[in-house]
């Protein structure tokens, strides 16, 4: 009996065949183009067009970024290989992520001209830049303006443009806001390192805005969309931040805020309370000044504002005292229906080391009596907590009746987060889960000295977990990642 293969794939139309190759990544879709005549060429049909360097040079990753001139020769090349003997009439998604290099301007010039002939619907300038602060606007990135239009094809094709996400590009207040006005179904925009003043973002048909790191240029934001559902805004730390106006935001569910607006004297509350009555989720990175706080004082009463409608609530803070628990305190007052809150803790050092007393183990097998014990070689004089702040605490326990999850990363099984876990479990009376993530920590400060040297760091704070899990149970279970 002899068989007979039959190449039954091929014999599919193109447009299936092509749908198919959009799975795969870029190189390996061009790949295919040696399987046979009829193979040669589909991959340059291709709708989503991802330059993704990680993926086309993943051996050699390190020093793509390190040479320059590999760059160049490299992926430049690359991008302007695809765009020559692109076929297709649309593209769904052109993505170039790459240092900015001033001489090669003229390079991303006839991409972008490429893409939005293309009707590009999810557009990506992610690039890379070297000076991000200096003076002469002309030096601030990729400049991206009303030159580009001058070509019939990309005046037409911005109007399709669908999710547009630019980094270290230089564009004019004036011509992000004739975008804004010309991209009639554009529903995502990503704006970072966008050296504007006067930013205005008014659209109709937007539901998703992120603005990150714009630094001193920004002055005024000023947000007029009536379908916004979230938006993130991060100054990178600038004290204070720039003057908000939200003119229509009522469909506005989601927001997050990093940098000086949630700094001391925390500027970012009278901006949430424009909209907290509508907020579902909130997500804060908030950092107290340990210079301008004593360890028994925390956030003013009546500073933050009523979330009456908050279900989700992520918090990132520097554990430098305690005070930053007793901030958190003040929150979950603020937001009755709440059910899910989700801390990222840190221990930034201040002044060489943080504050010892919130480093030290808790001996939870006293705790009960809430003895402090801890156990470890080192030489550092360790004060005593504050009554205050234990007082403060333990107040009115049993008040929130929704909180169902905690989740805490950044576990260390320490004093300051053992205590704050310790605190919620006899204030939210309805809490369930608890989730320990000791591998979620993002900062290079955390006090992993103060362990013993023969554990394992991160074996040391599931250790601790599952002794907090025989404290709390069976009230709460412990779920340790």
């Amino acid at each position: 009996m002899h068989l007979t293969l039959q190449d039954r794939i091929s014999e599919l139309p193109d447009e299936i065949l092509v749908d198919c190759l959009s799975l795969l990544d870029m190189k390996s879709a061009a790949q295919t183009s040696i399987i046979s005549r009829r193979w040669r060429y589909l991959w340059t049909h291709l709708s989503t067009l991802d330059f993704n360097p990680e993926l086309m040079y993943p051996q050699e990753f390190e020093t793509f970024w390190k040479n320059e001139e590999y760059e160049t020769s490299k992926y430049f090349g690359w991008i302007n290989q695809v765009v020559s003997v692109h076929r297709g009439t649309s593209i769904d998604k052109f993505r170039v992520h790459s240092r900015y290099v001033t001489s090669y301007a003229t390079q991303l010039d006839k991409w972008v001209k490429f893409a939005l002939s293309k009707r590009v619907k999810e557009f990506v300038l992610d690039l890379i830049g070297i000076n991000l602060i200096c003076k002469d606007r002309s030096e601030k990135g990729y400049p991206l303006g009303f030159d580009t239009l001058r070509h019939p094809p990309c005046y037409t094709g911005i109007t399709a443009i669908q999710s547009l996400h630019l980094r270290y590009v230089n564009v004019s207040d004036e011509f992000l806001e004739f975008l804004m006005s010309h991209c009639h179904h554009l529903e995502r925009l990503y704006l970072q390192a966008i050296p504007q003043s006067n930013l205005k973002v008014k659209s109709s048909k937007l539901k998703y805005l992120s603005i990150v790191m714009c630094f001193s240029d920004l002055e005024e934001l000023e947000i007029d969309a009536e379908n916004l559902l979230y938006f993130l805004y991060d100054d990178a730390k600038r004290e204070g931040g720039p003057r908000m106006v939200f003119r229509s935001v009522s469909k506005l569910v989601e927001t997050d805020f990093r940098g000086g607006l949630c700094q001391f004297p925390f500027p970012i509350f009278e901006k949430l309370s424009l909209f907290s009555g509508q907020l579902c989720k909130l997500s804060v990175d908030i950092d107290p000044d340990c210079k301008t706080y004593e360890t028994d004082l925390t956030i003013p009463e009546g500073v933050i504002p009523s979330f009456p409608n908050l279900k989700h609530f992520t918090c990132t803070t520097a554990c430098y005292d305690f005070s930053c628990i007793l901030a958190l305190k003040r929150f979950l007052e603020a937001c009755p229906t709440l059910e899910e809150f989700k801390m990222q803790i840190t221990y930034t050092q201040t002044d060489g080391f943080c504050e010892a007393s919130v480093l030290r183990e808790i001996d939870l097998d006293e705790n009960s009596q809430l003895e402090i014990n801890f156990s470890g070689d080192h030489d550092m004089e360790i004060g005593h907590v504050p009554d205050t702040v234990i007082g403060n605490m333990n107040e009115e326990k049993s008040t929130h009746r929704n909180l169902r999850i905690l989740e805490v990363v950044g576990f260390l099984g320490v004093e300051c987060d053992t205590r704050l876990i310790l605190a919620i479990v006899s204030y939210a009376c309805s809490l369930k889960t608890i989730i320990c993530d000791p591998e979620g920590i993002r900062y290079s400060h955390t006090p992993f000295d103060f362990f013993t040297d023969a554990e394992n760091k991160y074996d040391a704070a599931k250790r601790r977990a599952r002794k907090l899990a025989k404290i709390v149970a069976p009230k709460v279970t412990v779920v340790v990642i």
